[in-house]
């Protein structure tokens, strides 16, 4: 069994799924699978992937009609061999040791949830700032990427990543469930190990879904965690009686 599953969702993505999985196959860490899961695409991206399947065995492809990004990462995990997961996104990169020290952080129990520092590319350069991602933080805004490494034990407590959050914010909702109802703690990396490509509005999934019903959904993550309005208090008077 492999110690890592990484989950690749991947719709539409034909101009940059061989960049990661280029990276991928660059690891010093080689104990992992890829699971690469194609979402339905109706561009090359699938012949890509066969590329790399057909050449590497700890590769392999499934794939489903378009049901959108928390359906396809739902279902990976659930075919996962690894006991730890790292979801990756088609269009990003993780540098040659991220798997090695990612893991090392975890089996050294530095964290539950193991994050590193971010590097953005592409439309936009430099490291993306990001606050340190504990519970007081994140119950004020999303401040931890979506490839960070977690137990697949974990995310099954957690339920997996929730349908009614297919329109964005599902790995927000995730990490919130993670850190305020299972008390999981996270440990960030103090090195860049991942790349976040930065693209066009046209093409961003991210962007335009989350400019589209940031509030909606937002409003839900805040019913569905009443500890964030806790923490968010608590966070103001500390930082009051601190500065």
């Amino acid at each position: 069994m492999p110690a890592v599953s990484v989950i690749i969702p991947c719709y539409n993505q034909e101009r940059y799924i061989s960049e990661c999985l280029d990276s991928l196959n660059m690891q010093t860490f080689k104990d992992f699978e890829a699971i690469i899961i194609d979402d339905g695409s109706t561009d090359n991206s699938a012949q890509i992937v066969r590329l790399y399947t057909d050449k590497y065995p700890n590769f392999s492809m499934i794939s489903q009609q378009n049901k959108g990004v928390v359906s396809a990462r739902n279902f990976s995990i659930a075919h996962a061999k690894g006991e730890y997961i790292f979801p990756l996104d088609a269009d990003d990169i993780i540098a040659p040791t991220a798997l090695e020290k990612l893991v090392a952080a975890i089996k050294a129990g530095k964290g539950d949830i193991i994050t590193s520092r971010v590097e953005m590319f592409g439309k936009k350069t430099g490291e993306l700032k990001l606050k340190y991602p504990n519970k007081y933080n994140l119950s004020k805004n999303n401040c931890l990427v979506n490839s960070s490494l977690f137990r697949k034990a974990d995310f099954e407590k957690s339920g997996g990543y929730d349908s009614e959050f297919n329109l964005g914010l599902e790995d927000y909702d995730l990490w919130l469930n993670m850190v305020l109802n299972q008390k999981l703690k996270i440990y960030r990396i103090p090195e860049i190990l991942f790349f976040y490509r930065i693209k066009n509005i046209t093409e961003s999934r991210n962007l335009q879904q989350i400019q589209l019903h940031n509030n909606i959904l937002l409003k839900k993550l805040k019913r569905k965690y009443p500890q964030m309005f806790f923490y968010r208090i608590f966070r103001k008077i500390t930082k009051y009686f601190t500065d």
